[in-house]
């Protein structure tokens, strides 16, 4: 009989869904840069986490881009794999 650790253990791999993503994106922009940024402003694709704004919201998020990243790793580690850059 195997246990329920070699069962559990094909979902280790997973990444979480894009919602939850998009949604740990919006809220570190807003806490972190002070941005203004809901959950359907963000589009994930192909590793890149879009976020629609105005420039000068572009620019404020441009400069704290590596505190960003390492607010929604601290929050969704899983989220290495889905999102390695911000724009």
């Amino acid at each position: 009989m195997k246990s329920a650790k070699d069962f559990l253990s094909k979902f280790q791999n997973l990444t979480p869904p894009n919602d939850a993503i998009r949604k740990a994106v919006a809220e570190a922009v807003r806490g972190i840069a002070g941005v203004p940024v809901e959950r359907k402003d963000v589009a994930v694709s192909r590793g890149v986490a879009y976020i629609t704004c105005s420039s000068v919201a572009k620019s404020a998020i441009r400069a704290v881009r590596a505190d960003l990243l390492e607010e929604l790793y601290r929050t969704l580690p899983k989220a290495r794999d889905s999102v390695r850059d911000l724009r």
